[in-house]
């Protein structure tokens, strides 16, 4: 007789056992995936911070150079070479634009007796419609696709904006307010101090509503960093179109709110938290992060409380108000 081999009968995984697997996959990578998107988050923030560092090394460097801060919109010039656009347009050589910067000269039409003349400007040979990537927040889904068509022009977004108390010449105690985009504000006219005072801060790239208290021109709007159409400026050729559509590169603009604009300047102007796109106003500060992240006029980067009151932003935003900053 032959001795017969003893097989072991192999078992498979039961139905049960496997959906107790997926289960419990399933559990884990719940608790997983809040962890995961809080630090993705917290890595967005930190990009945020970096690029408004950036900006505001970028204005020192410019102040230093110039004597004067960059501009709201303008600088007209007098010789050939000259530049004009808004405040990020005179940035983008301190931000490694160098490249970028002198693709835009060509003929500018000013008006006599400063142009027409060769100059620096956004709107000459499509650079208003490039990206730059410092100029936009990972976090600011209202930035996809990264270009507005404004007027059937195309024009980038930015995700930042400057404090127009800042790169315009402002007297707000006369009825209108009297205001100079051009600017060219010095660091020391700015009496709160540097370290009191928002240079910039996130601003939605898109925003929409339909509150009637707004005139119908400003429901709609966001930010383009190239975006110079104004009245003040009327001879501008395409794609800068008049009417100026609320695309401007700023927050707490003066010349807004002598358009009637409610809540552009003063308590009401506080920063928005995370607005729905349908009900967010193109004149506001607003962000995307669970906090504001701002720059400072001395360089610095800091988070503003979601509790911070219409006062203390205020305060922040007046270069030389003089009144009293809160612990937030």
């Amino acid at each position: 007789m032959f001795p017969t081999k003893k097989t072991t009968e192999r078992r498979g995984f039961t139905l049960v056992e496997v959906l107790v697997v997926i289960a419990i996959i399933g559990v884990l990578i719940a608790l997983l995936l809040p962890a995961v998107q809080a630090a993705r988050e917290s890595a967005r923030v930190t990009m945020c911070m970096n690029n408004l560092k950036q900006l505001g090394l970028a204005a020192q460097n410019f102040h230093e150079t110039n004597g004067n801060l960059p501009p709201g919109i303008g600088y007209y010039p007098t010789t050939a070479n000259g530049t004009f656009g808004t405040g990020h347009f005179h940035l983008l050589p301190f931000i490694e634009q160098e490249n970028l910067f002198h693709k835009s000269l060509g003929i500018v039409p000013f008006p006599p007796p400063g142009g027409p003349t060769l100059a620096h400007y956004p709107g000459n040979n499509g650079v208003q419609s490039t990206v730059v990537k410092l100029y936009v927040c990972p976090s600011d889904q209202s930035a996809l696709p990264r270009l507005e068509i404004i007027e059937g022009y195309q024009f980038a977004v930015s995700c930042y904006a400057p404090n127009a108390l800042v790169n315009t010449q402002t007297d707000l105690t006369q009825t209108p307010i009297v205001t100079s985009p051009q600017g060219r504000v010095r660091l020391a006219e700015i009496t709160d101090g540097t370290s009191n005072t928002i240079l910039n801060a996130e601003k939605y790239a898109r925003c929409s509503n339909t509150d009637p208290a707004m005139p119908p021109a400003f429901q709609d709007g966001g930010t383009a960093w190239g975006y110079t159409t104004a009245f003040v400026f009327p001879w501008q050729p395409a794609p800068m179109v008049l009417p100026g559509k609320a695309f401007g590169p700023g927050f707490c603009i003066p010349g807004f709110a002598n358009l009637g604009v409610g809540n552009a300047i003063g308590l009401g102007s506080i920063f928005q938290l995370r607005p729905k796109r349908g009900n967010c106003y193109p004149t506001r500060a607003a962000t995307a992060h669970a906090a504001m992240q701002v720059g400072l006029a001395d360089g610095s980067v800091r988070s503003l409380a979601p509790s911070m009151s219409g006062a203390i932003w205020w305060a922040w935003i007046t270069p030389s108000g003089g009144e009293a900053l809160g612990s937030d």
